[in-house]
Parts: C-alpha cells; sequence; structure tokens
C-alpha cells in the first residue's frame, strides 16, 4: 500500500497523487488541510501501524512522512520525499538535527536545485545526517515539481515492486 502525503498547500487529489493514480499505483491519500504538523503524523502513524507500506509525501507531507519513517520504521518498506521541508523546526520536529532517516528500507528524494519554497540543502543535510540508503535525485523544475510527474512515478515504481 501506497501512502501520500500532500503538502502544506496540496490536497489529497492534486496534480501529484492524481498523476500516481492514473499510473495505476492504488494510493491512500489523507486530507490533511488545516492540519498542523503533529496531527498529519498522529493520523500517517495510525495508517502505517496497520499495516506496511511505502510512505510518499511532498514538502509538509515529507517531513511528515519522514517523522513517521523514524518513529515506525519496521512498517515502512520505502520512501519518497518529494522537496520534503525537513528543516522546519516545528513540533515534533523541535530539533530538525535530530530528524535521521531509517536504514531499512531504500529512500528516494527527489529535489528541484532551484527551488523557490524549500532550499535543496534541506535534503542534503537529511542525507548528510542519515547514510547511505537515500538516493538524491537533482531536478530543474519548481517547488511543485509538475515537469517531474515522469521520474516521480518511476522512483514509486521501484519501491512498490
Amino acid at each position: 500500500m501506497l501512502i501520500w502525503a500532500h503538502g502544506l498547500w496540496g490536497s489529497p487529489n492534486g496534480s501529484k497523487v492524481t498523476a500516481i493514480r492514473e499510473s495505476g499505483i492504488e494510493v491512500n491519500s489523507p486530507d490533511f488541510n488545516n492540519m498542523e504538523l503533529d496531527e498529519r503524523v498522529d493520523i500517517l502513524n495510525e495508517l502505517v501501524s496497520k499495516e506496511e507500506v511505502v510512505l510518499a509525501g511532498s514538502s509538509y507531507g515529507g517531513l511528515a512522512c519522514a517523522l513517521v519513517a523514524q518513529q515506525q520504521p519496521k512498517q515502512v518498506k520505502g520512501m519518497l520525499l518529494l522537496a520534503p521541508a525537513l528543516h522546519l523546526p516545528e513540533s515534533p520536529n523541535d530539533d530538525p538535527e535530530k530528524l535521521i532517516a531509517p536504514n531499512n528500507f531504500p529512500i528516494s528524494i527527489i529535489h528541484s536545485v532551484t527551488d523557490e519554497i524549500v532550499p535543496v540543502s534541506a535534503s542534503k543535510d537529511y542525507i548528510k545526517r542519515s547514510g547511505n540508503n537515500l538516493r538524491l535525485i537533482e531536478v530543474e523544475d519548481s517547488h511543485v515539481l509538475e515537469n517531474s510527474f515522469t521520474i516521480i512515478i518511476s522512483e514509486l515504481n521501484k519501491l512498490i515492486n
């Protein structure tokens, strides 16, 4: 099962998750609108506790996924983070330097080198802290990654299959 966490201004039916669905990937996409980070993490933790999953999230949703993966690594089979806001010091990520990726499953990060909202350094710092099971795919795109849907779907297929 793929669980999708949309970004702060996203929706459970946004352009990225719609493209993922249209590619044939089954996805659970909760509605996180008007929710703080800790509420998003609580919902994801509950979903992840029920079965092994692949997590995917964009921006603020990527941060929520990274926190859940750190808390429940045995329940996660893989993770795709898209321009993740891993640097935000917001509860429960009060100290972003302590956010470290588990090393028991593959993690891909797609981040634009020209991202105007979340600097690519947020992803690079997370990788530096975490180790070898992470792969950073740098693209030239906006924060929304609207020109990177093909690579997003390709990376998800690698994690799911």
